[in-house]
């Protein structure tokens, strides 16, 4: 091969790569960019930081995290609707009607977040156009249009409050550290998880069951600021968000457990089962028989119910696979999501949905793991009253 026909091999060869990455689709280049997500939702179209500055003001912003995150950051004109909201459908309809011109966005928290894509995926399966998903995510937004975001309740949002990922990983405890450090004087150790969640806990002592709510209360008021903290819950997610409060609340002293619950789950070494799984459901006749007597309910009423309460398993919480469920009593999804509503509306339960879980909370007088003489027992029944006021 001389040199002429190796410089056009290589002219061809730079023309091709260059043809390569201008006609590769959006999705694969943006890979690139630090956006590993997008490949692996094709269908769902996404908005950059710029593009959606520019449309600020003619578009609806949708924010699908929790209220908890949303206290700690958001878009200023964001609308608050949780992935997990129950009816996220009828309430996005509220927001826009379905094939409407005006765009809608989805934010959650940044480049590795799938709820954006997951909440723009849903709406399109719903029917609606137009629908976006702004994986740049919160923190991106702040960076960018501070004047545009909140953080900690300030607007503009201060950038130099963004905690960093050095931050973060500086608090966090393998187990065996976490382990030790709950043995010392003044330490207190906090279940951040909610009921559902607390199958098996930490073989710890003296272990505060504390969900996010009544928590933040309890930081807000610093209580324990002269006290080393310690806490832990689910999958080591909801911690992040926490350590804001902590830091604007004016906590030193604290840690966290590395990827919660989930790190240890699996070792019978290190957790232990918080309700035995021999102790029997204890269940109110004159509620049952109360139930049984209520015409407003149907047979696939009657069938959801029952299903529910064969498997209660912490308390009278029931986490449901609706693929398992539909499957188990023959009926589709809709239709046991339908028998669920109408239990809420009679105040015989309490549901969420977490994708393809349904999360219910039957009335504890229905289906109750433990002893009803107990404060355990007597919180509950004020959660649920207070739940089912609302």
């Amino acid at each position: 091969m001389n040199a002429a026909t190796f410089r056009r091999i290589l002219h061809v060869t730079a023309i091709l790569v260059i043809w390569a990455v201008v006609c590769a689709p959006a999705y694969v280049r943006a890979a690139d960019d630090d956006f590993p997500l997008r490949p692996y939702y094709p269908e769902v179209p996404f908005i950059g930081t710029e593009e959606l500055l520019e449309k600020y003001d003619t578009t609806i912003i949708i924010d699908i995290r929790s209220s908890f995150e949303y206290d700690v950051a958001k878009i200023n004109k964001a609308v608050l609707l949780p992935l997990t909201e129950t009816e996220f459908a009828e309430k996005l309809e509220k927001l826009r009607p379905k094939t409407a011109p005006t765009p809608i966005v989805f934010y959650c928290n940044g480049h590795s977040c799938a709820k954006s894509y997951k909440a723009a995926q849903l709406a399109l399966s719903l029917g609606f156009t137009n629908v976006f998903a702004y994986d740049g995510g919160i923190f991106d937004w702040i960076s960018a249009a501070p004047n545009k975001a909140t953080l900690m309740g300030e607007t503009p949002a201060r950038t130099e409050r963004i905690i960093s990922k050095e931050q973060f990983q500086n608090r966090l405890l393998d187990f065996e550290t976490f382990t030790q450090q709950s043995r010392e004087p003044d330490t207190i150790v906090i279940d951040i998880r909610d009921p559902f969640q607390r199958e098996k806990r930490p073989r710890l002592p003296g272990i505060r069951n504390v969900p996010l709510d009544p928590l933040l209360d309890l930081v807000v008021s610093r209580i324990w600021t002269e006290k080393r903290l310690l806490f832990f819950d689910a999958v080591g997610k909801q911690i992040q968000w926490l350590q804001y409060f902590l830091e604007s609340y004016g906590y030193f002293d604290y840690a966290f457990l590395d990827k919660g619950m989930r790190a240890i789950v699996d070792d019978p070494a290190k957790v232990e089962p918080v309700i035995r799984a021999n102790r029997s459901i204890i269940a109110n006749q004159e509620m049952l028989l109360t139930l049984t007597s209520d015409t407003r309910l149907d047979n696939s009423d009657r069938k959801v119910l029952s299903y529910l309460l064969a498997n209660v398993k912490f308390n009278n919480y029931i986490v449901v696979d609706l693929t398992v469920a539909t499957k188990t009593m023959g009926m589709s999804r809709a239709l046991i999501i339908s028998s669920v509503k109408k239990m809420a509306q009679l105040k015989y339960a309490t549901y969420s949905l977490m994708q393809d879980s349904l999360i219910a909370q039957v009335d504890p007088r229905l289906a109750w793991k433990g002893t009803v003489d107990s404060n355990a027992w007597e919180d509950t029944m004020k959660e649920f009253n207070a739940k089912t006021k609302k």
